[in-house]
């Protein structure tokens, strides 16, 4: 199934049936249009904490292994 129209529906429904946003300029990737994507993938959520410690612990492997080259 193809999804042409931002699936977003609020916090602020509680009961369906659900109505969702439609608007069919969706953000590349993703079943959100630009109004709504940062309002499901949040900054700081806990996925995107976890998606930024993954980051910092692969430059600081990268740091540690320079490190060890240029002690040789």
């Amino acid at each position: 199934m193809m999804i042409t129209g931002c699936q977003y529906f609020g916090a602020e429904q509680t009961r369906g049936p659900y109505k969702v946003c439609g608007c069919t300029n969706l953000w590349p990737g993703k079943s959100y249009c630009d109004e709504h994507v940062w309002r499901v993938y949040q900054k700081n959520t806990a996925k995107g904490t976890s998606r930024k410690n993954k980051a910092i612990e692969r430059e600081m492997a990268d740091i540690k292994r320079l490190e060890s080259i240029d002690h040789e």
